[in-house]
């Protein structure tokens, strides 16, 4: 076998990346990088070989990524947040900027993301839709701060099984507010 049988598909491969435009790079690179940092901040400095449970988790965490990046309108993108959500439920004690820093990247990434997602892949992105882009997530970030707030605010109280009620109550309340209108 001569090496141009396996040099010129591969470097088809490599002229077929320069065609993505650098704002899907960008807001892929934004979207992984947060992702990351939410799983490091996660895992509080005890390194990601640490035992198998943080192993699983990385290995889970790239895999999402890795399928993120070749198929992103898959629902496989969810996977490395919900991982990440999921292995909190074990941990011990979570403090506030802690988990205030983990929300904060999976918010920044699953929105990159989502932008990305609906951007066509060969186009550049103009200054006004960057614009409409941030003026759409300008009520997410409130209210996501708002709700920050009021769990922070809550935080010292125990309260009942009864909260449950209220809690679903809110969430499909933030939903029907955050879901896009027909025009």
């Amino acid at each position: 076998m001569r090496p141009r049988q396996f040099v010129d598909p591969l470097a088809e491969r490599l002229l077929e990346l320069r065609k993505v435009s650098a704002t899907h790079w960008l807001l892929w690179a934004l979207g992984a990088g947060a992702t990351l940092l939410a799983l490091l901040l996660r895992l509080d400095g005890i390194g990601l070989l640490a035992h198998l449970g943080t192993v699983v988790l990385a290995a889970v965490v790239a895999a999402g990524l890795l399928v993120q990046f070749r198929s992103p309108d898959s629902n496989v993108g969810l996977l490395p947040p919900g991982a990440i959500l999921l292995s909190l439920l074990v941990q011990d004690e979570l403090s506030f900027l802690r988990a205030a820093g983990i929300g904060i990247a999976l918010l920044i990434a699953h929105c990159a993301f989502a932008l990305a997602a609906t951007l066509p892949v060969h186009g550049v992105l103009a200054v006004s839709a960057w614009h409409l882009a941030l003026r759409a997530l300008l009520p997410v970030l409130v209210l996501s701060l708002l709700g920050g707030l009021i769990v922070l605010g809550l935080s010292p109280l125990t309260l009942g099984p009864w909260m449950l009620v209220v809690g679903t109550v809110a969430a499909i309340t933030l939903f029907l507010i955050l879901l896009p209108r027909s025009r």
